[in-house]
């Protein structure tokens, strides 16, 4: 508890930025749909919140060791806000895919500053646990987001000032904290090539993991208002996904700790893709009924990209684990991307239903890549698999916090005489 105490400035910070930042995601969404933008624009204007996401992750870190953590924490969090307010004042789609771009690299940038100074500060002994807050605080932060979109109109400027507000007030106990200042380090990345040698199932569960959440951040509060949910609804229905993924990720990776991790991946993909088309016919019955849907989705969907990055970390050496993890994100951006754009034009042709069916299938692909993967390999044996670490695509540096990592290096680092071979194992 003392190490979570130590760090709580730093706790509080990212969840009020992200709250901030989760309340713009859903609300550009139904404010897009008010305006009269076409499903098919705004799956494009949504998804270039990834794409920033993408470069923020190759060219924040040089930025930082140049000027330092708090100034570059300051100024993207200064940033942020400001482009938050704009997209209330300018509403117009190239003004906002901009935007949006603008917001995924401060968004990313945010989270690798918290993140160095989070590993920096926690000893290795209580890396467990401040882990384990920060996941926790990133979907909550994200969840409450989701539910002040019930605290004013979304025809006008208040909650676009009221987001803006969250983002600058997260920068007070980030520059008012007494801990020391972290030192930003490049990681390496793996060639692709290698890690989908190692393991096929992780790079196309990581993609397709990809697929699925960005289209639900981008276009899952399009869907909402497009099925007739009430400005409750739509917060409910987000929320709930969210609460969904804070209740099942844990139980259902230490049940992939046990058993083959390929088998609960698989089931996790066919669970999200059946969570989803139940929430198609729920939603004939009544729209309402779609929050249900969505808590199942988030119970099973959030877990595939952790799953798959467990999967991947099976296979390869302990010592590259971070330069693995780091490639998988720009997979899960890649995925990201590509996911609102692909589901905006599939609603703009067929209708807002057509979503859930898409969220199907996006969880399906990788669920029965990964049983044809069965066929064709064995599996690593449960006592060699490592320990699940419940993933979130925020930056490559949160595996440094986790205590797995970190002491798996300092043992490696002993033996500086390991194979080359022995860095890549068959999967």
């Amino acid at each position: 508890m003392q190490a979570i105490v130590a760090i709580a400035t730093l706790l509080i910070g990212i969840a009020v930025i992200l709250a901030g930042s989760g309340l713009l995601g859903t609300l550009l969404g139904v404010r897009g749909e008010l305006e009269g933008f076409s499903n098919a624009l705004l799956g494009f204007v949504m998804s270039a919140y990834f794409l920033g996401f993408v470069v923020g992750t190759l060219v924040v870190p040089k930025i930082i060791r140049r000027v330092g953590p708090i100034r570059m924490f300051a100024a993207l969090a200064s940033i942020a806000s400001v482009v938050t307010l704009s997209h209330g004042l300018l509403v117009h789609p190239a003004i906002w895919m901009l935007g949006r771009v603008a917001m995924g690299l401060c968004i990313v940038g945010i989270y690798i500053v918290i993140e160095s100074w989070l590993n920096a500060q926690t000893s290795n002994e209580n890396r467990g646990h401040v882990f384990s807050a920060y996941m926790t605080t990133t979907l909550i932060g994200l969840g409450i987001g989701q539910l002040l979109l019930l605290t004013g109109d979304i025809d006008t400027l208040f909650l676009f000032a009221v987001a803006s507000v969250l983002l600058s007030l997260g920068l007070v106990p980030v520059a008012l904290t007494r801990v020391q200042e972290p030192q930003i380090h490049d990681v390496e990345r793996l060639g692709l090539r290698k890690i989908f040698e190692a393991s096929p199932s992780g790079v196309v569960g990581s993609v397709f993991a990809g697929v699925g959440t960005g289209a639900l951040w981008g276009l899952g509060p399009v869907f909402a208002t497009g099925i007739g949910l009430s400005k409750a609804g739509i917060s409910g229905f987000m929320a709930l996904t969210i609460l969904g993924g804070i209740l099942l990720m844990w139980p259902v990776g230490k049940l992939s700790d046990r058993y083959d991790r390929r088998v609960i991946l698989m089931w996790a993909c066919l669970a999200t893709a059946i969570a989803s088309l139940l929430a198609f016919w729920l939603t004939s019955l009544s729209a309402y009924y779609v929050l249900l849907g969505g808590f199942l989705y988030g119970a099973f969907g959030f877990s595939i990209y952790s799953l798959s990055v467990a999967h991947t970390n099976d296979h390869v050496d302990s010592s590259q684990m971070l330069e693995t993890t780091s490639a998988l994100q720009l997979l899960w951006g890649s995925g990201a991307i590509a996911g609102p754009v692909l589901a905006g034009l599939l609603m703009q042709g067929t209708g807002p239903m057509a979503f859930l069916p898409f969220l199907a299938v996006a969880a399906l692909v990788p669920g029965l890549f990964t049983r044809y993967r069965m066929s064709v390999s064995a599996p690593v044996a449960a006592q060699d698999q490592g320990d699940f670490v419940p993933q979130f695509a925020t930056s490559p540096v949160v595996l440094e916090m986790h205590p797995e990592q970190m002491d798996q290096i300092d043992t490696d680092g002993a033996d500086e005489n390991l194979p080359e071979a022995d860095s890549i194992r068959e999967s």
